[in-house]
């Protein structure tokens, strides 16, 4: 959702601040967003944001109940030295800076004393502001594209009734005020023409509302109340209106809906709404307005999930799925949106986890089962991942935790079981399971590392939605599954490598030069067989790319063995980046992009079980496998080394581990490990190109001409290609029918800078750029 079709005015807010914390690839994340106002205009609304953003902050007196102090206060919000203030570590900080402009943080020296401690904060955190690198200011906010969107008369008397009405505007549905121009008597209203949002504020905060109104406005709002809704504050009080809305009815179901459309703006509402008394719970058309209910069925639903616990496989799958049918319907109450149904929510892909658990993956060949698994059998890996990264860190999520490992082990261990068993099988050469990549003219490889079945399902997915064609298929990973042995079979140069005559590193060599075939080695033999390679960050193809292209990306793999089960809140996130890469590599001109991986993992909570090998009967051990000792004859599965037959590699039994606390590992025979995806990603039939032909510089303007199959589309000048906030013009400039742009830098101060040209469709989505240094000569 682009701030401009948000619905009010606080989610168009939520949306730019969200990217304006949007980091390109290889850039750390922000520790904190710095909103500087310089002439305190959005003072008037931090009421209504506190309630909607709990990780905002503001500078000023010290009241930390309020979320506010001095900059040595916010210094330790953002530090977390103060953990019962501060938001959980996965959360930015939003910092409010009133009456500071990002001038007074870029003035060094000159920067006011008690400021400069957050001087450094612009380096290591983020700065809201509009493409000009000024302040967002209030009507600049509220008219701009990149904002808002709003028509707005730029008189004195609007602006003043704007700034007036700004904490009225706040929850306004903005629907409402577009497609005319906004002038002062429209903001005027506001302040008088809204008696539903009026009654819920006095419901959510009854003191605070009285206390703001003089006698002449809480006597028209004692009028209106009556008239509208038949209710009287000072006669029936906070009773009778919590009463009136838990039963509805006439203009009372006006009031449950505004509720509902934005529960955070009005707090109180639920306390309110605890304390009503039903005059007949059968005869109650609308069971959802009860927020005690819900606590009851949320608690019922914990004690149901802790007895699953002891249950059977099997009983705990079906009573799972009944538990999803019975509490399905709470997660659409409003409720849910304050975050009081945990359970209700995580039942959603607990109940996926146990429907696909109850399954057995069978066949009678590795090849059958394989092709089981990569049909649908991986959703049953996607819910657990889904179920796990669901909840934040708490007491909800360490029973759900629970839960999932109950479901998912047996059907993970006895799915393993059968796998080893048909890899055994007499007759079964795990070598000839395996097929290696060929290069193909005009086709980048794409090697992602770790990438498991089941998060490539989920970037096929999402390749789809973006009008891209994803194919996706699957292979055999080469024996062990670890990627010293599995990326020179995933590599175009799988021809220059060999076994050897130990297995103790997994590595094979390049033939050539008995080396190991490492990562470096393995880029430079593609080369010389005239591969072109890519770095991370480039995507053009070359003149003649008869054999193809090869890159890399990702760091699943790597994120797994560092934070264990909670990689799966990094799985979103770099699905992303694949998304990225994929896109600028069609958009460069490689007419297919082919997405490949080594090996998939094992995730579970808790770790692996843990399997005794002997030391003394193998040469290497890692957590899933391990290179056997000259002629020992361990007591578990041995398998062949894909490089050299000869060797063997043991792995446990199931999805046994043998290192202990194992909650991320790969190397052994287990369907996740093996299957892996591989995806070929072409253009859609009606996907835009673009191609930046040439770039001039004129003083400060820059003249920029396209190649492009396209109308419409729009180039702009940024500091940083993926985010449009670091534009450095006053606007985007839509291409002419030459296909040619002239764009102006204003500010002076980037000449010599280091930007990007680039060029976006109408959606905003980047389709090509193109380094550039500001003023350079062309």
């Amino acid at each position: 959702m682009t701030a401009s079709a948000s619905k009010t005015l606080i989610d168009a807010l939520q949306e730019s601040f969200a990217g304006a914390l949007r980091s390109p690839d290889g850039t750390a994340a922000p520790v904190a967003l710095l909103w500087t106002d310089a002439d305190g205009q959005w003072r008037p609304l931090m009421a209504t944001l506190m309630k909607a953003i709990p990780e905002l902050y503001a500078l000023g007196s010290f009241a930390p109940e309020e979320r506010q102090g001095p900059v040595i206060w916010l210094k330790c919000i953002i530090e977390r030295t103060l953990p019962d203030c501060s938001p959980p570590r996965d959360v930015v900080p939003i910092i409010f800076l009133p009456n500071v402009s990002r001038q007074d943080l870029r003035a060094g020296g000159d920067c006011p004393v008690d400021l400069q401690p957050l001087m450094e904060l612009q380096y290591r955190g983020a700065v809201w502001h509009q493409r000009n690198g000024r302040d967002w200011t209030v009507d600049a906010f509220l008219t701009s594209e990149d904002g808002v969107g709003l028509d707005i008369a730029r008189d004195n008397r609007t602006r003043d009734a704007m700034l007036r009405a700004l904490a009225l505007l706040a929850p306004e549905p903005l629907a409402g005020l577009r497609g005319r121009r906004l002038e002062a008597d429209d903001f005027d209203r506001l302040a008088i023409g809204d008696p539903v949002r009026d009654l819920l504020s006095w419901m959510s905060n009854k003191d605070g509302f009285e206390g703001r109104c003089d006698p002449n406005r809480w006597a028209t709002f004692k009028d209106i109340c009556w008239r509208e809704f038949s209710f009287d504050p000072d006669e029936d009080g906070m009773q009778g209106a919590a009463d009136a809305l838990l039963h509805g009815g006439g203009k009372w179901d006006d009031v449950w809906r505004r509720f509902c459309d934005a529960p955070r703006l009005y707090p109180g509402v639920s306390a309110a709404l605890r304390q009503a008394r039903p005059r007949d719970l059968l005869g109650l058309a609308d069971h959802s307005r009860r927020p005690g209910l819900n606590e009851e069925q949320e608690d019922r639903l914990r004690k149901e999930l802790e007895a699953a616990l002891s249950l059977s496989h099997a009983q705990a799958c079906d009573k799972v799925e009944k538990l999803d049918t019975e509490h399905r319907e709470r997660r659409n109450w409003v409720w849910a949106q304050l975050g009081e149904s945990p359970y209700a929510l995580a039942l959603e892909p607990l109940g996926r986890l146990a429907k696909v658990a109850k399954v057995t993956l069978g066949g009678p060949t590795v090849e059958a089962i394989a092709a089981d698994y990569a049909s649908h059998a991986w959703r049953c890996d996607r819910a657990a991942v889904d179920a796990l990264c669901c909840l934040k860190q708490g007491t909800e999520s360490g029973l759900v935790t629970k839960v999932v490992r109950a479901l998912y082990e047996p059907w993970l261990d006895r799915a393993a079981r059968r796998f080893q068993e048909l890899m055994s099988a007499p007759g079964v050469d795990p070598h000839k399971l395996t097929t290696a990549i060929a290069a193909e003219r005009d086709t980048c490889v794409l090697f992602a590392d770790g990438l498991r079945f089941d998060v490539g399902a989920t970037l096929q997915e999402r390749l789809e939605a973006q009008g891209l064609r994803a194919r996706i298929s699957h292979r055999i990973a080469p024996i062990p599954t670890v990627t010293a042995t599995a990326k020179p079979v995933a590599s175009l140069a799988h021809g220059s490598c060999s076994g050897k005559s130990d297995a103790e590193d997994f590595t094979p060599i390049i033939t050539s030069n008995s080396q190991p075939a490492n990562a470096p080695r393995l880029r430079d033999a593609m080369a010389r067989a005239g591969v072109e390679i890519l770095d991370q960050d480039q995507s053009k193809m070359a003149v003649s790319s008869d054999g193809g292209g090869w890159t890399e990306s990702g760091k699943l793999d790597t994120l797994g063995h560092s934070l264990g089960a909670l990689l799966v809140r990094q799985i979103d996130p770099e699905i992303d980046s694949l998304l990225d890469r994929i896109s600028g590599l069609l958009n460069a001109g490689w007419t297919k992009v082919r997405v490949v991986t080594d090996h998939g993992w094992l995730l579970l909570p808790g770790g692996l079980p843990k399997v005794q090998l002997s030391p003394h009967l193998v040469a290497t051990k890692w957590s899933r496998c391990a290179a056997v000792k000259g002629g020992s004859t361990p007591s578990i599965p041995t398998y062949p080394w894909y490089w050299n037959p000869v060797l063997r590699i043991a792995s446990p039994p199931g999805i046994g581990a043998f290192v202990a606390n194992s909650e991320y590992a790969h190397g052994g025979i287990s369907l996740q490990e093996c299957v892996i995806p591989e995806l070929i990603v072409e253009r859609g039939e009606e996907a835009m190109t673009a191609s930046i032909t040439e770039v001039s510089w004129r003083g400060m303007r820059c003249r920029v001409a396209v190649k492009s199959n396209a109308d419409r589309l729009q180039v702009d000048l940024r500091l940083n290609w993926k985010q449009a906030a670091s534009s450095i013009v006053a606007a985007a400039k839509e291409l002419g029918s030459n296909g040619e742009a002239s764009l102006a830098v204003s500010d002076d101060k980037h000449e010599g800078a280091a930007a990007s040209v680039v060029v976006t469709d109408a959606s905003g989505r980047v389709l090509d750029s193109k380094p550039t240094t500001v003023g350079e000569d062309a």
